[in-house]
């Protein structure tokens, strides 16, 4: 039997669902996925190694990603657009409501995860050893090498290569804070595991 607590908050969830959904229209879903679309791709798989796809991520994840961004707790990378303009995803993350968010994370985790496996150079020894590294590491939280959405943690196996170097950079060097959860494992590694690790995901 669920607990009142349980119970109230599957309620409270079942109430939010009837209220938030008829306000975001598809115009609203179409129109936000066209700017998000000029960086992640309009079906959330991008086509910039800097830039992660986001197809098939959690709703949870990308609103906890976003609120993240907005409030600064999370650093984004600067990038230039197509038409030359340079910006971040905190800098994107403010101008949106939470209404927005909530749209965003909606639209986006109804795409289709799609592989960068075949576009990207792996080394198989490196991926060997990354895969032993991540099965010891990183499974737990991470489940079917990264690929489960249900995770709540994005999705890391097939997604860009030069994306996920940089998110490790920035754990490594303190600039992300990582989950505490995270920290005690990640900080046993050392960089060369950075690196196989990376190969190995980047290959599924």
């Amino acid at each position: 039997m669920l607990k009142t607590r349980t119970l109230a908050t599957v309620l409270l969830g079942a109430g939010l669902a009837f209220t938030i959904v008829p306000v975001a229209s598809a115009a609203d879903a179409n129109s936000l996925a066209e700017k998000c679309g000029e960086c992640h791709g309009k079906d959330g798989n991008s086509s910039n190694p800097k830039v992660p796809n986001i197809a098939g991520y959690s709703t949870k994840y990308i609103e906890d990603a976003l609120m993240d961004y907005k409030e600064g707790e999370r650093p984004g990378l600067k990038f230039k657009k197509e038409d030359g303009t340079e910006t971040d995803m905190v800098e994107i993350a403010k101008k949106l409501s939470e209404e927005d968010i909530k749209t965003i994370a909606d639209y986006y985790s109804r795409q289709t995860f799609k592989s960068h496996a075949a576009e990207q150079e792996t080394d198989p020894k490196l991926v060997a050893r990354g895969e032993k590294l991540f099965k010891r590491k990183c499974k737990k939280c991470h489940t079917d090498f990264g690929t489960d959405p249900e995770d709540d943690a994005g999705i890391l196996g097939g997604q860009w290569m030069e994306y996920l170097r940089h998110q490790f950079e920035m754990f490594a060097s303190g600039e992300r804070e990582m989950p505490k959860k995270m920290k005690k494992k990640f900080r046993k590694l050392k960089k060369e595991d950075y690196e196989a690790i990376i190969h190995a995901l980047g290959s599924k």
